[in-house]
């Protein structure tokens, strides 16, 4: 690790959570735009765009991608780091 954050899982709210992860792979599996379907997603999007993990798209309130960050946090969960 970086030596400064203890994990990118964790936000000043505390940690991501089981909901914001399946949140984060929908929208990886959606592709450049995913939309926002469920209540659900849109509880988990708070923590999201608080972890820098999703952005809006355009203006719409609809329409979120996947940041850099975002990607990168999923990627270190599929190898277990």
């Amino acid at each position: 690790m970086d030596g400064g954050a203890s994990s990118a899982s964790w936000t000043a709210g505390g940690p991501v959570g089981p909901r914001c992860l399946a949140f984060l792979r929908r929208v990886r599996a959606g592709g450049a735009t995913y939309r926002l379907a469920r209540n659900a997603d849109r509880e988990a999007l708070d923590r999201a765009l608080a972890a820098g993990f999703a952005a809006w798209v355009g203006r719409s309130r609809d329409d979120v991608r996947l940041t850099a960050r975002g990607a990168e946090y999923l990627d270190r969960l599929a190898r277990v780091e």
